[in-house]
């Protein structure tokens, strides 16, 4: 039974959202770049004024109950109305000249057009000079001035660059429909010797994979490299290797049977989005650009993104 005069907060309706999203704790604490006792604080506050348990504990991973599934729900409403709000009042300084922003491929594909619908919206006298790269890349960028704000994977800190965490994409092994690959759970030991499609290093998938064969001791034999994810894609539905990809890029082709997602172990480390942006008088508030980022990123989330 709900306690009378709650006082709940948002880090903690956050906390909430993101370990059922994530499905730890743990995920939790990193995605929102504070500390797992931080955490466990804020549901514990939470339970309290909710007055019944929001996670089942008695598992090796917590596990949502029916009551904290309600919550959820209520709280990413209210995490939306405060995204929404916070760009109301950004509608009152709206942004004026040419912006540069740099964001990453996965991002690009998945988001970047209800990010721009969004900012024409908000932003009518300003405009965006769009730099799509590798992270590191961003990176550099952003902090050499040549970027105002940047969607990308871990930034590097500094005093001129604030950053905040935005979004995840569930990674998977795919292979092509007609590819001859076992239907049962494959190790780096099974893909070592079968060609590979990926961005080149420095990419964030790049590293994925070599870290993937790498915990088991293993170097892949050949990695095919391409900058483009759709004709990675492409390449991989023809045959030509089995690649990394975002699970929610491609759901469309396993659908329609054009794409195998492959059964492997261990698992792959979600990729994780950051938005960045330059704390830069002269430039004008910067923050509004990347309030807009985090509301289309909790809008138009796919379930399978997590």
């Amino acid at each position: 039974m709900i306690v009378a005069h709650m006082r709940l907060t948002l880090d903690q309706l956050e906390a909430l959202v993101w370990i059922a999203r994530l499905g730890s704790f743990r995920a939790a604490a990193r995605h929102l770049n504070v500390s797992q006792p931080a955490i466990s604080g804020r549901i514990r506050e939470l339970e309290l004024q909710i007055g019944t348990p929001l996670f089942d504990r008695s598992h090796a991973r917590p596990r949502i109950t029916r009551r904290g599934a309600e919550v959820v729900r209520y709280a990413e409403q209210i995490m939306r109305l405060g995204e929404s709000l916070a760009s109301q009042f950004d509608s009152q300084h709206a942004l004026v000249g040419t912006f540069r922003m740099g964001v990453a491929d996965s991002f690009a594909m998945t988001h970047l057009p209800a990010l721009l619908t969004s900012f024409a919206k908000h932003h009518p006298a300003a405009q965006l000079e769009l730099v799509i790269d590798f992270s590191v890349n961003l990176d550099r960028k952003l902090h050499s001035g040549e970027l105002d704000v940047a969607i990308l994977h871990a930034p590097t800190p500094g005093p001129t660059v604030v950053a905040e965490a935005l979004t995840q994409f569930a990674l998977a092994w795919f292979a092509g429909a007609t590819m001859e690959l076992p239907s049962t759970k494959l190790g780096p030991e099974d893909l070592v010797s079968v060609p590979i499609l990926c961005n080149p290093r420095p990419s964030h998938l790049y590293a994925s994979i070599i870290e993937w064969f790498g915990a088991a001791g293993l170097a892949p034999r050949t990695i095919n490299t391409c900058t483009s994810l759709s004709i990675i894609t492409r390449l991989v539905m023809g045959g030509f290797g089995v690649a990394v990809l975002p699970v929610v890029l491609v759901e469309e082709q396993v659908r329609a049977k054009l794409l195998r997602r492959l059964r492997t172990t261990p698992a792959l480390s979600p990729s994780r989005l950051t938005v960045a942006y330059r704390l830069d008088p002269q430039a004008g508030d910067l923050r509004s650009i990347a309030r807009l980022a985090r509301e289309v990123a909790l809008e138009t989330r796919s379930p399978r993104s997590q």
